[in-house]
């Protein structure tokens, strides 16, 4: 009988008496079952098999409509930090990756907004924002449900509760990212005098703050994967699909941004829609790099020793019995002792069955391996 050390994402904890680092706690999801040639590939197919860019179209559309009530509660929760020129910080901010006519659009949508303030501005945007925006996020939830190919089996108000707790966790995510990006370089000048740390502290920070951001934003999307879809998952801070995700929609901004720049006419050709269609496309491209991220993580559960099967919800009982007799053997073997190399396009590892697993989960994990 042949049983993986490890199974990606199945052995939620180490066994008992095995201690990680924080650092490879963080990072044990990236001990994958395949090769990241194997499972690009296999990303790329189920892509083009789930239509993903349909997908994305939808989503597009549910952010388009989402971004003006988002707007409207940025201005009206601007109001309440007093730091200078706030709303050209946020648009120095945009513009490092939205192209220029998406910027247009909401300086546009920023300006009128801000002559129409009153006090009831926040309450009315916070509503409009968390109604849109969780509208949008019940469509991701549905498109991560066709990437792990299952139906949702919740009731409509449970996935709408989901959606909107989403909403309100990643928008946390996003509104901290805001600040380290646009207060972050204006407080990081007084703190560093106060300090006594000079100027290399401010330009220091400056520096550092974008590896934070970028591991804010990666966890946001971990959030998403791991509550949306109606499937037993594990926690991992961060998975292959979010880093892939927020590298993707990193690239493909900045790419697309120096697309509109330099060789796109829009608003010669589309006239004064030119800047929502840029918009939607940005949105889409956005959308996009979402699900692609969702699509690498189902493959890499599809694949792992104790993931689950395609159109799983949870894993079935003889991996859940084979994972225990994992476990067991991790437990009896810390250091690895014992092992035989495996073979050739082989993660799993031969070993006899220690006695710490039950009589019954050897039988039916043996039924699983003849099966």
């Amino acid at each position: 009988m042949f049983l993986p050390p490890m199974g990606w994402q199945k052995l939620k904890t180490p066994p008992e008496g095995i201690r990680l680092a924080p650092l490879a706690r963080m990072f044990r999801a990236f001990r994958i079952p395949i090769s990241w040639a194997e499972l690009g590939k296999r990303t790329v197919n189920e892509t083009i098999e789930d239509d993903v860019m349909g997908l994305a179209a939808q989503l597009a559309y549910y952010f388009f409509l989402a971004l003006f009530p988002a707007l409207l509660f940025l201005v009206a929760l601007a109001s309440f930090f007093p730091i200078e020129n706030l709303m050209p910080r946020i648009m120095e901010a945009l513009a490092r990756f939205a192209p220029g006519d998406v910027l247009r659009i909401v300086q546009e949508q920023l300006t009128e907004i801000a002559r129409g303030q009153n006090p009831g501005l926040l309450t009315v945007g916070f509503i409009g924002t968390l109604w849109s925006t969780s509208t949008a996020m019940n469509g991701i939830i549905g498109t991560l449900n066709r990437a792990y190919e299952i139906t949702d089996s919740r009731p409509w108000w449970k996935v709408r509760l989901v959606a909107i707790a989403l909403t309100i966790g990643v928008g946390l995510f996003v509104l901290i990212s805001f600040t380290l990006v646009i207060a972050g370089p204006a407080l990081a000048e007084p703190v560093a005098n106060w300090l006594g740390l000079g100027g290399a502290f401010a330009t220091t920070w400056k520096i550092v703050q974008w590896p934070i951001v970028f591991i804010l934003v990666t966890t946001a999307i971990g959030l998403i994967y791991y509550f949306g879809p109606d499937a037993e998952q594990s926690w991992e801070w961060i998975t292959p699909g979010s880093l892939l995700a927020t590298i993707l929609w990193v690239v493909a901004s900045l790419g697309f941004r120096f697309y509109v720049t330099n060789f796109g006419a829009y608003n010669e050709t589309y006239g004064a829609i030119g800047g929502v269609i840029v918009a939607l496309l940005w949105l889409w491209i956005s959308a996009m790099a979402i699900l692609i991220g969702a699509e690498a993580n189902a493959e890499i559960e599809n694949a792992a020793p104790y993931g689950k099967e395609k159109g799983e919800k949870r894993p079935g009982e003889k991996k859940k019995l084979g994972r225990l007799a994992a476990e067991a053997w991790e437990q009896a073997h810390p250091s690895g002792e014992g092992q035989a190399t495996p073979a050739p396009g082989r993660t799993f590892l031969p070993a006899p069955v220690p006695s710490a697993v039950p009589a019954t989960a050897m039988a039916m994990s043996s039924a699983a391996t003849d099966d």
